[in-house]
């Protein structure tokens, strides 16, 4: 059986970001070329990081997000619990099953892949930003 809470809930292009100085890079790059645009977070993050972390780093966001709790169901579910509304959770189709029930209850989605996301380069972000949302497909018209 096919869950319907999976990645082609969220519209892309996918950006990853590690702390608040990328995610205000985003929000202002996504703003002056009034491109669309949902932040993730590393592969795993949600199980080094922590959910709270993510909870805290996305506040006021008003872009998607998406928290990558890597094959940890456990962290997944405590992230939906939390009011997260996306998350990755690469695990046993018995565990997804489970956790896209949950995902019902709280509203949220969950993702069985991470998608193909733009890695933020320490050197000139903001151009190789630039230029990835830059794609006609991309821009809100």
């Amino acid at each position: 059986m096919i869950d319907k809470h999976d990645h082609s809930m969220l519209p892309g292009p996918f950006v990853t970001i590690t702390c608040a100085h990328d995610l205000g890079l985003v929000m202002t790059v996504t703003a002056s070329l009034r491109a669309n645009c949902a932040v993730v977070s590393p592969p795993g993050a949600g199980c080094v990081m922590g959910v709270a972390w993510w909870t805290a780093l996305v506040a006021g966001c008003p872009l998607p997000n998406v928290l990558d709790c890597g094959q940890a169901a456990g962290y997944a579910a405590t992230a939906l619990r939390a009011g997260l509304r996306n998350v990755i959770a690469r695990v046993a189709p018995a565990q997804h099953h489970a956790l896209a029930s949950l995902a019902r209850v709280t509203g949220g989605h969950v993702m069985d892949q991470r998608p193909d996301a733009l890695d933020l380069p320490s050197r000139r972000a903001m151009e190789a930003l630039e230029r990835y949302l830059h794609d006609d497909r991309r821009i809100i018209r």
